[in-house]
């Protein structure tokens, strides 16, 4: 479970700071526009301050997620730009990755669990991130769309062989077989 309050951390990374901006201007705009509002008072100034606290909460976020990444090496942010903030494939040539595709699947769960260790060492654990976000509209769809297993519909998508991983190189037993 915790895996999957990371991941919609890492998707929405690349987003953090201009949601914060957005949830900074609703409040804004909400308190500017009070004067129509048909609620009480204290309602309309708490609808506010709740606003606030979330542009706050992305803002502290996106501080952990800036952190996480520069401590991350080079492999490691790779896989993240590729997988999670799918900047890896915006060129015309296809992205060579120094092993096995099985590798490769193995170093992103690793690097996924890496992430979640940060983030709950550095302030976000699960019940952190629900008491910030429970209700935080972007990030419940994201919860709900990897809960279902659906995780492939939060990036667009690359074209074919985009990714390309090394292939073992056949021994000389395996030469010698072929011929034979």
């Amino acid at each position: 479970m915790e895996q999957e309050t990371t991941k919609v951390i890492l998707y929405a990374y690349p987003y953090l700071r201009a949601l914060a901006e957005a949830s900074g201007a609703a409040a804004e705009n909400k308190a500017r526009l009070s004067f129509r509002c048909r609620l009480d008072t204290l309602d309309e100034m708490e609808r506010i301050a709740e606003e606030l606290a979330v542009r706050c909460a992305l803002l502290r976020l996106a501080e952990a997620a800036d952190a996480f990444v520069a401590a991350c090496n080079a492999e490691e942010r790779f896989l993240l730009e590729y997988r999670y903030f799918r900047r890896g494939g915006k060129g015309t040539h296809a992205c060579a990755v120094p092993c096995s595709e099985r590798t490769y699947y193995r170093r992103q769960n690793a690097l996924l669990k890496k992430a979640a260790a940060y983030f709950a060492a550095h302030g976000w654990r699960e019940r952190d991130y629900f008491a910030a976000f429970s209700a935080y509209a972007p990030f419940a769809r994201l919860l709900r769309t990897i809960r279902s297993g659906r995780e492939s519909a939060l990036v667009t998508h690359r074209e074919k062989r985009r990714l390309r991983f090394r292939t073992p190189a056949p021994s000389a037993g395996d030469a010698s077989r072929a011929e034979g």
